[in-house]
């Protein structure tokens, strides 16, 4: 038997001690006719009072049993408590969230109605006239950089349609039709009615006296250049990398600066409208500026 249940015994009711008193008081003598009836009443008590001590035991573990639960519900109770109280907070954190997003959602749209009156007071004011009578490509190329910020025009570019373009007798014609076309593009760009691309607004008049005529831009190349892929490589061109970590793209609209189909040509990307899963620069970006790309008539 364990200690423990030899403890419980030490500590079992008064009844059991006097049922072992009674169990250890003096024989009754064999000759007594009770004898025999004696004997067999205190049989029948020991198996009694071993049940009840096996009851008792039993009972007594039920009790421990009893205490531990009660012991196990009380942490149980601490730990809902604890629960609740975090529940509560992250009620209160959800409410929150709530309406901060409900008061970014009301600064977005008042921060959409500033940049689009702002794009309607930019296209006023920055297409409303030329910055400077231009004498030369390289000053036109400057003056855009540094004016029409709604373009993007790479160093390199500059560099090749300078030493291309800007030579003597006609430099002064080729600067004021390349500022002519990027003042048109850099209006288009900031118009928020631009509609799908530069020719459609073109053929709609333009914004203000910023326009060329729709009849010198081409969206696309004809298909024999789009069939032939060194002609389709050299209108990969450069491109700011905040647009294409590659540093170039396909390039294939293009306006023609002068009369004739040997005129040179300015090849742009339009990215002023986002598209999905690609990055977006609210731009439009100038790859070339030069004499004609090779063509099927003119493979040079």
């Amino acid at each position: 038997m364990s200690q423990q249940r030899a403890l419980r015994r030490h500590a079992s009711p008064t009844c059991f001690r006097v049922v072992r008193s009674i169990g250890s008081s003096r024989s009754v003598p064999q000759e007594s006719g009770d004898a025999y009836e004696v004997q067999k009443l205190r049989e029948q008590l020991e198996e009694a009072t071993e049940e009840a001590r096996m009851n008792w035991d039993e009972f007594m573990d039920v009790r421990d049993r009893c205490k531990a639960l009660e012991e196990e519900l009380a942490t149980q109770r601490r730990d809902n408590d604890r629960l609740s109280n975090r529940l509560r907070r992250f009620r209160a954190r959800i409410g929150d969230l709530i309406r901060a997003r409900s008061q970014l959602a009301d600064s977005a749209a008042r921060i959409n109605e500033a940049e689009r009156l702002a794009v309607q007071a930019l296209t006023h004011a920055s297409v409303s006239t030329e910055p400077v009578r231009v004498s030369s490509v390289k000053q036109a190329l400057e003056l855009a950089r540094t004016h029409l910020t709604a373009l993007s025009i790479p160093e390199s570019v500059v560099e090749a349609a300078v030493a291309d373009l800007d030579k003597s007798g006609r430099r002064q014609a080729r600067g004021r039709a390349v500022m002519e076309v990027l003042r048109a593009l850099h209006a288009y760009a900031l118009d928020p009615a631009r509609g799908s691309d530069f020719k459609q607004w073109c053929e709609r008049g333009g914004s203000g006296d910023a326009c060329c005529s729709a009849n010198r831009v081409k969206m696309h190349e004809s298909d024999g250049v789009q069939q032939r892929e060194r002609m389709v490589r050299a209108r990969k061109l450069p491109v700011d990398p905040a647009l294409d970590v590659s540093g170039r793209r396909a390039m294939p609209a293009h306006i023609r600066l002068d009369q004739g189909e040997t005129a040179p040509r300015l090849h742009f990307l339009d990215d002023t409208q986002p598209k999905t899963g690609k990055t977006h620069t609210g731009k439009v970006h100038i790859g070339y500026i030069g004499p004609h790309l090779p063509t099927v008539r003119d493979p040079k």
